[in-house]
Order: C-alpha cells, then structure tokens, then sequence
C-alpha cells in the first residue's frame, strides 16, 4: 500500500476489496492517509477480507488466490453468484484433480469463504480531511543516492513509463548502479523468522539456505556487543579461534519474503528459528539488522565472517 497506488483508475462509486489482517477499527492506523482520502472522496464501496488468515485455517499456508477470486465474483456481480462458485470449483478440479481429494476439498472451502468472508467497511467522513504524508527520502537512517530517489523509486512504484528520457542521463546504455536493492526493504511477508537465541546450535545452515540472504550470521567482540542496542541478544560462539567472540544470527524483515525454508532446514530441537508475524518481529529487528550490516561493512567483520564460515564447514 505504500509503494503503490492501489487506487489508480478506480471511478467515482467504484469497488474496492483489500486483503489485509486488521479488522475495521485498526484500517485508519495502518492505511496510508492519501489512500483513505481518495476512497472517501470517491465514495468508494470499500470491502476486507483477512485472507490469509482463512488461508492459514482452511490448510491452504499463504495460497489466497481461490479466495480472493471468490471476493471477485461476488463483488463484480458478473455471473449468478452460484454459477460463478460451480465455475470456480470446476476449475479447480480440472487444475489440481490428480493431487486428491482433500486439495480439492480445500479450494472449494477457499472459494466458499471468499463470498461470505467479505466485510463492509463504512468509510468515516474525516477520512476526506487526511493529508499526504511526506514522502520518505531516507531508509532505515541511509541517505538514498539519487538514481534510488529519482529512477528505482518510481519503477518500483510501476510508474516507470512516467519517466522524462531527462532522468537517464548519463546511464543511456542502460547501467544500473550495484546494491540498490538493501534500499528497497519492501516488508512483502506475512510471516518471518524468529531467532531463539537459546537453543541455536550454530550450524548457519539457515544462512545457506536463504535465497535473499535475509539471515546472516554475525560475530561481535566484547566492545561491538556493548555498543548493540538492547534488544541485540547474542551466544558465546563456538568454534577454534572463536573464543573471545560473541555470536548472532541476524534476520532481515523488511527483505525476507516468507519462504520459511530456514525454519524448515534448522536441525535444532526446539527450532531456533520459528515464523512469526511481520508486525511482532519489525520494531526490535530494523535496527539490529541495521546495527550488523554497519559492522559487517568494515574489513575487520567481513574477517570474523569468513573465520566463522570455514570453523562451520570444518566442523561438518
């Protein structure tokens, strides 16, 4: 919602359905303030759905689609509505019938769900007083350079085709500067890790397994730990030559997409790494994410890394 104008093209008296985990009475606290606006001065028909919740409970993990084409059908009022469910179920036993019954039987709950489960939101008139926010120019206390402000931002915004040939200047052949993505920090999961400091063992196969390299392990001398923030909890590490270090493994929130192979891989029992919602994880870990990746820019950090990497595979 805030990297996108999700209201784009909508006409006066329009529909709008949006699928999010916040009930009526949370919506003003988490909307952006030019999202409310417009949908007041529009008046638009505003509807939600927590879908991913239904996803979670109906067995379906974060596979929402047959839900919202459910929302979609009732809302569009295309079709009868019971024509459009036997259309929908039919299709699903035709896309997934060799995976068995009990799939099938799912995505019909699914479909089910998406026409009851929607609710009407009653937009508030005040709504129609909201300002825009200022824009953010900086993320997680670093200064954009210019080609995130002025090019990546809006690509990312899908309003790339909005761009004057002026902005290219200088990169005509098409060459984009290295490492724009630490500047994106989206926030797209539902569900991130959590590390549990007390019963990791240290084996950094979640590291290896992360396809974004969202969890990285650190290692911190007495000093570096000191200067952490509070909520910046470490072991001993383990290891030869590692004896005056402390260890951490460190998750990205805003960069992981909720894959949750690191939690699946993570041999500990109990697991060190459990997924968690979004919001219980992004407060404390932003800026001890932030905090690690300072450190491990300086020579001295990227050493402790490569020492920690070759005692974990020698340690195999």
């Amino acid at each position: 919602m805030n990297s996108y104008n999700l209201l784009e093209g909508l006409k006066q008296g329009g529909t709008f359905v949006l699928n999010c985990l916040w009930d009526s009475s949370e919506l003003e606290q988490h909307l952006p303030k030019k999202m409310m606006r417009e949908l007041a001065e529009k008046e638009i028909d505003f509807y939600c759905v927590n879908a991913i919740r239904l996803a979670e409970e109906i067995g379906l993990g974060n596979r929402i689609n047959m839900i919202m084409q459910g929302a979609f059908f009732k809302l569009a009022n295309i079709l009868p509505e019971e024509d459009a469910k036997k259309y929908l179920k039919d299709a699903v036993q035709k896309a997934y019938g060799k995976k068995g019954e009990k799939i099938i039987r799912m995505n019909h709950e699914a479909i089910e769900h998406g026409f009851t489960d929607l609710v009407k939101i009653q937009i508030p008139d005040h709504w129609k007083q909201f300002t825009d926010e200022q824009k953010k120019q900086e993320t997680d206390g670093i200064k954009e350079p210019e080609f995130v402000a002025q090019i990546m931002r809006p690509m990312n915004r899908q309003e790339g085709d909005r761009l004057p040939v002026s902005a290219f200047s200088g990169i005509e052949d098409g060459t984009f500067p290295n490492g724009t993505s630490a500047y994106e920090k989206r926030g797209i999961a539902v569900n991130v890790p959590e590390w549990n400091v007390d019963t990791c063992i240290q084996c950094n196969q979640c590291s290896y397994i992360c396809p974004h390299s969202c969890v990285r392990p650190f290692l911190l001398t007495e000093d570096e730990k000191a200067a952490a923030p509070e909520s910046f909890r470490t072991q001993k590490a383990k290891g030869m030559g590692l004896e005056n270090y402390e260890f951490r493994i460190q998750i990205s929130t805003m960069d992981c997409t909720g894959c949750g192979n690191c939690a699946d891989i993570c041999p500990a029992k109990p697991k060190a790494l459990v997924m968690k919602k979004l919001a219980t994880q992004t407060p404390e870990q932003v800026p001890n994410w932030q905090y690690a990746v300072e450190k491990y820019r300086t020579k001295e950090i990227c050493l402790k890394a490569e020492l920690l990497r070759t005692a974990s595979l020698s340690s195999r």
